[in-house]
Parts: structure tokens; sequence; C-alpha cells
């Protein structure tokens, strides 16, 4: 699941969403930061819980944990922001 957050909705995806992805086993939850080209990526750990999130910036590349032969490059991307 990929959100994207902007200021009207960055406490709905942060905090409500979050907790219902998390209830319902979503594998993998990104928060996209447009403002700030920062990506966190939270994934669901043996607990059904997700564990602290991997954060990445415009110049990182996201390796899919839910398609391991997938990566992310996020420069070209985040360049046209």
């Amino acid at each position: 699941m990929i959100e994207i957050t902007s200021p009207a909705t960055a406490r709905n995806d942060k905090v409500w969403k979050f907790n219902k992805y998390e209830e319902v086993g979503v594998q993998e939850y990104w928060i996209v930061e447009p403002d700030g080209k920062f990506i966190s990526v939270y994934t669901l750990q043996p607990n059904n819980r997700y564990g602290r999130p991997e954060s990445y910036t415009e110049t990182d590349q996201i390796k899919v944990a839910v398609f391991p032969d997938f990566t992310v490059d996020l420069k070209p991307i985040f360049e046209t922001i």
C-alpha cells in the first residue's frame, strides 16, 4: 500500500490508515512525503505489527519486500516534483 501525503491528509495517513492497514495485515505500507522527498516503509513483522520504518530519500533505491526481485529507484520519481 502506498499513501502520498498532503498537509490535509498527513495525520490520517500516519495514524488512522496505519492502524487499519496493520490490523488487516497489509504486508508493506509506504508513506510518501513529496514536500520533503522522503518515504517511510513499514513492513509487517511475524507478530503482525509494523516494525520501525525504513527511511529513504530522493537518491535511494527501495527493494520492495513483497516483490523481492523488484527495486524502485527514487531519483526519477522525485526529480519531477
